[in-house]
């Protein structure tokens, strides 16, 4: 009884982002944390899962976390990403997802009736629903061919330093 509850929870998580991206979400200042790829030849999702790739992730601690949500219509070869917030209760996600609207404030996304795709849903319980891997959700496949996933992008490890040349010889030693 408890799993199928959680399961239902999750679906609405979904069930919200993919209203969010049907309804096009509030629109963003161009950054990378915002906005659409379409018209701009920038794709935020995958600036995000590029960088995160690169760099890695320290796991993800329990609490409340600024995350960035990406929407993805990869049948359009669009994504969008938002910002947003969530807690994070025993290394999983929980709900409600919070997106962040222009003043700052924060709301639940709505929900349009709109959810997982229903083999996905099949093919996942609702503790792999849940999983933060990585800096990252799990991808969840939406119903109409668009893809959602998390980053928690306050866990990305730093850029690693580079390494200091040394200047020439003639530079260094003078005599």
């Amino acid at each position: 009884m408890k799993t199928r509850i959680h399961f239902f929870i999750l679906l609405f998580l979904v069930v919200s982002v993919a209203a969010l991206a049907q309804k096009g979400g509030p629109p963003q200042k161009g950054n990378s944390q915002g906005g659409s790829s379409q018209g701009t030849g920038n794709d935020c999702f995958k600036e995000w899962y590029s960088l995160i790739r690169e760099r890695g992730a320290a796991e993800v601690t329990d609490g409340t976390h600024e995350i960035i949500i990406t929407l993805r219509n990869t049948q359009e070869g669009t994504s969008k990403c938002y910002m947003g917030k969530v807690d994070v209760r025993n290394g999983k996600l929980t709900r409600p997802i919070l997106v962040q609207k222009e003043d700052g404030t924060y709301e639940p996304l709505a929900s349009t009736g709109k959810g997982l795709d229903p083999a996905f849903a099949r093919s996942m319980s609702e503790e792999e629903l849940a999983t933060i891997a990585d800096g990252m959700s799990v991808n969840f496949n939406i119903s109409g061919g668009e893809f959602c996933r998390i980053f928690f992008y306050t866990f990305i490890n730093p850029k690693p330093k580079g390494l200091k040349q040394a200047p020439s010889a003639k530079t260094l030693v003078k005599n």
